[in-house]
């Protein structure tokens, strides 16, 4: 089972001052052997359909720390359409989140994913993205239960800067379930 992804490239510029893109479409087929891995778990597989360099995205740093906001403005920069678009941005300072996702966006399921410093670093963010938009949620651990927390930590859908890939059966059956799956033949 395979799920065609559009990936648009958006460079940031901050009052018409380009910044150095971080991602290419080389370094964005090295990160999806990473989703690929990790979602080989599920036997969902992705295949860039379409990888496009954009102009470049002017806006001030300090509104790109709004994860919302910055996937408003992404989405709203295309046609509506039926497939699936995944937006790879630069790295975000002040930005908590590896990326966001809009798993029920109309017409398109829509997320973006900013750089880590490295594929495997961005790949797993990216993974955790397209956890989302096959309906997964976080996975919040309780520390002061210390065998819980060494559970989950290992898991994908851990929030924040974690380097978990793990997927349970539950997850793996939603992720199966999913209304993007199943429009793909899932």
């Amino acid at each position: 089972m395979s799920v065609p992804l559009r990936l648009y490239i958006t460079p940031f510029a901050d009052r018409g001052v380009l910044e150095p893109a971080q991602w290419d479409c080389d370094t964005a087929k090295k990160a999806l052997d990473v989703v690929n891995t990790i979602w080989s778990k599920a036997k969902i597989a992705f295949v860039i359909s379409d990888c496009v360099m954009e102009r470049p995205l002017d806006m001030a740093k300090s509104r790109r720390s709004s994860d919302e906001v910055l996937l408003g403005v992404l989405a709203s920069r295309h046609d509506p359409d039926n497939a699936v678009h995944i937006y790879l941005v630069n790295s975000i300072p002040n930005l908590n989140a590896g990326g966001g996702s809009f798993p029920n966006g109309v017409p398109e399921p829509t997320s973006f994913v900013q750089w880590y410093g490295n594929d495997h670093a961005s790949g797993r963010a990216w993974a955790h993205e397209i956890g989302h938009l096959m309906e997964l949620d976080h996975v919040e651990i309780d520390y002061s239960n210390e065998k819980q927390a060494a559970q989950r930590v290992k898991n994908l859908m851990v929030p924040g800067l974690s380097a978990g890939s793990d997927l349970t059966s539950q997850q793996i059956g939603t992720a199966k379930g999913s209304k993007l799956v199943k429009r793909f033949g899932g």
